[in-house]
């Protein structure tokens, strides 16, 4: 063997080293993608479930905040009628029923914003229909005087997502 057979045999080894170094770092280099692609997801799954429950404390904290005025309301008149209230005291009792119908907009506002992350599939679906199905059902419910002002007619209100909502649970075709 001659020095330029020698040189083609080292260079076919340096060749062949690489190539099993390049397969080694390959195969890690893809694991570790894997990993991260799960670690993402996971991540995901994390902010959604966070996402689901600040949602249902801003709904909480807004039902509250509405039970509280309707009570401040009732301990008010404490089972006096409007017609039987001096002047100041009607006057109490208007800002009483604005501060009760106020709180009655952010307990929707805040149906309305879960709604709409459920239309744009950023909360658990499944998990979203359970928890919220009655609670739609009540709030458009005609009946209820306290939402019928803001929900009804249907195609006036600004709580668009959530009447979406309610028509894809409960109006079947």
């Amino acid at each position: 063997m001659d020095a330029s057979d020698w040189i083609s045999l080292g260079s076919a080894i340096v060749a062949l080293l690489s190539m099993v170094v390049s397969i080694v770092f390959s195969i890690k280099s893809s694991n570790a993608s894997k990993r991260s692609n799960l670690n993402a997801i996971e991540a995901n799954r994390i902010a959604i479930g966070q996402g689901e429950t600040a949602l249902r404390e801003q709904i909480l904290n807004t039902r509250s905040r509405s039970e509280e005025a309707a009570l401040r309301i009732s301990d008010f008149l404490a089972g006096r009628k409007r017609e039987n209230l001096a002047e100041h005291e009607l006057s109490h009792l208007d800002h009483l029923e604005n501060n009760w119908r106020s709180c009655i907009e952010g307990f929707l506002n805040a149906y309305e914003d879960a709604c709409g992350k459920y239309l744009d599939s950023k909360t658990d679906k499944d998990r979203f229909r359970k928890a919220y199905i009655n609670e739609i059902k009540n709030i458009c419910d005609p009946k209820r005087e306290s939402y019928a002002r803001l929900m009804h007619p249907d195609s006036t209100s600004n709580y668009q997502a959530v009447w979406k909502v309610y028509r894809e649970w409960h109006q079947y075709e």
